[in-house]
């Protein structure tokens, strides 16, 4: 596969709206349309900052509308209410709509009802695999190996001499520090070191105190049920033709939710029904002391874990694994060795 670079045309973003850009230009090809104002941009079926922001991000630089894909989460509201950015709407009525997408390539993470011929773009930092999209004609794809999304549409602005907002540039910069948890996952590169020193000077944000205010805000889940936690950053794959669910919740302080265990693994159950999976994991993630938690709730899920984590069980029947954070480059690939052995 070719993938074209992004080339962008400058426009400025009005304080709280991010929406349609009617003249912006996506010139992905020689010959490639521009983006129309009715195309939708949207990322996976669990919106979470960095999705957000960059389908913003997108319609702003590249035209077209920015979409979610269902309720926000407490971090990605405290960004958008900080730098009085609008919710974009819902994403809806998408049997005929033409797409693009942004921080996925999944077709276990599409909005039901998308026609994939009619998907125009991707933006994307995740690997092909896993039933990628598919499609009858050649569209314009850029997938680089950095920490976010953002990360790449931010890089395509500068390097195209753009100028990017202060509110653009806190949108950003958000997705980057949501994604690679400001820095601290094994996700980061360099490029989005170098970005979020560029992006928080442009947006006049303390890049760590704005972080931990997404993480505070994010680590709020007194009120949130324990159904909602599992499903809240949730993925779904197919390795080696086993439908798996991974959920995580990401948070400063893990005794909240490792008191709630109970109700969590009940919440799991649940889940692997909803979503129609074999097996199904939950990991709560501890920023502070860089450790996973991860949670089974059948005889398949811990026989896996075990087999692809290494590690035995506590009292709490929770595989505790140090010096881990990222689901994308720690904790799935284990499971995907594992079920592939």
């Amino acid at each position: 596969m070719t993938f074209h670079r992004l080339t962008l045309v400058a426009l400025s973003l009005t304080a709280a709206v991010a929406l349609p850009c009617q003249s912006a230009d996506l010139d992905l090809s020689l010959n490639a349309q521009p983006i129309s104002s009715d195309t939708l941009w949207f990322g996976h079926t669990t919106p979470d900052t960095d999705t957000t922001v960059s389908a913003i991000a997108a319609a702003e630089f590249y035209g077209g509308q920015a979409r979610s894909t269902g309720k926000l989460n407490k971090e990605t509201q405290f960004v958008l209410d900080k730098l009085n950015v609008k919710t974009p709407p819902l994403a809806r009525n998408l049997e005929n709509a033409k797409v693009a997408l942004v921080d996925f390539n999944q077709t276990t993470q599409l909005m039901k009802g998308v026609d994939q011929n009619n998907i125009q773009a991707v933006i994307d930092h995740h690997a092909l695999r896993d039933n990628p999209i598919s499609l009858s004609a050649p569209i314009s794809i850029v997938i680089k190996p950095w920490g976010s999304a953002a990360t790449i549409i931010a890089d395509d602005a500068l390097d195209h001499g753009k100028t990017i907002s202060k509110t653009m540039a806190g949108l950003l910069l958000a997705g980057i520090l949501s994604d690679t948890l400001n820095l601290k996952s094994v996700t980061t590169t360099q490029r989005d070191r170098e970005l979020v020193k560029t992006l928080s000077a442009k947006a006049n944000l303390n890049s760590d105190e704005f972080a931990q205010g997404m993480f505070k805000a994010k680590s709020d889940l007194s009120d949130v049920s324990a159904y909602d936690i599992v499903v809240g950053d949730y993925k779904n794959y197919t390795v080696n033709g086993k439908d798996i669910g991974f959920g995580v919740a990401e948070v400063l302080d893990s005794s909240e939710l490792l008191g709630r265990v109970d109700e969590l693994r009940n919440a799991m159950a649940k889940a692997r029904k909803n979503q129609k999976r074999e097996q199904i994991f939950f990991a709560i993630v501890d920023m502070q002391k860089k450790t996973a938690y991860v949670l089974t709730n059948s005889d398949k899920e811990t026989k896996t874990a075990n087999k692809a984590y290494g590690v035995k069980q506590n009292s709490q029947g929770i595989f505790v694994l140090e010096d881990t954070l990222s689901r994308k480059r720690q904790m799935m690939p284990a499971i995907k060795k594992a079920l592939a052995d």
